[in-house]
């Protein structure tokens, strides 16, 4: 377990990536640090997650990438609606750093030295 992995996280993905011994990933997001977190939706903690998904992509991790825990929401079929949602997040996280044949990546927009987003 990491003592703060909102900054440690990255160079452990790069140190196992590198030498190929990634081989699920459980995709979530904390609030907190070592011994005192609580899961949080991919978009609501501490974690850069576009930053952990560019680690991945750039030590050429070519496996899946799931949700692990969500976090306890109300409403009907709770548990069904955060998966959902944790699912279309990493999609969306997936897209912009690595777009589907025919569409344009829109991180690109925020390469060093753009001055605009379109």
């Amino acid at each position: 377990m990491l003592d703060d992995p909102a900054t440690e996280i990255f160079e452990v993905i790069r140190w196992f990536g590198e030498r190929g011994k990634i081989f699920n990933v459980h995709f979530r997001n904390i609030k907190g640090r070592k011994l005192d977190f609580m899961e949080a939706f991919p978009d609501e903690g501490d974690m850069n997650m576009v930053r952990a998904l560019a680690a991945y992509r750039d030590v050429g991790y070519p496996y899946m990438l799931m949700p692990d825990h969500v976090p306890q929401i109300d409403g009907r079929d709770p548990s069904g609606v955060a998966f959902a949602y944790c699912y279309g997040y990493i999609q969306a996280l997936l897209d912009a750093l690595v777009p589907r044949e025919g569409q344009a990546s829109r991180l690109n927009a925020f390469a060093p030295g753009r001055r605009s987003c379109s």
